[in-house]
């Protein structure tokens, strides 16, 4: 799935391996289409760390290649 949110110039989009969903924030002006086939690079990031545990962990987006099904 794919989202945005008005006025700013961010997108994001959840990826899934088959074991787990990991939310993706792209600067870029498309987002991949629901199914497509995703091959993202970038930085694996966190918002903060709570207790111990990692709220808001996120991959930043530095290339990606969408492959239609």
């Amino acid at each position: 799935s794919s989202w945005g949110v008005p006025l700013i110039p961010m997108r994001f989009y959840r990826v899934s391996d088959g074991t787990g969903e990991l939310t993706v924030i792209s600067q870029g002006r498309r987002s991949p289409a629901r199914g497509a086939h995703v091959r993202v690079k970038g930085k694996v990031e966190e918002i903060a760390m709570f207790g111990g545990s990692s709220i808001g962990l996120h991959l930043r987006e530095e290339d990606l290649d969408v492959r239609r099904r």
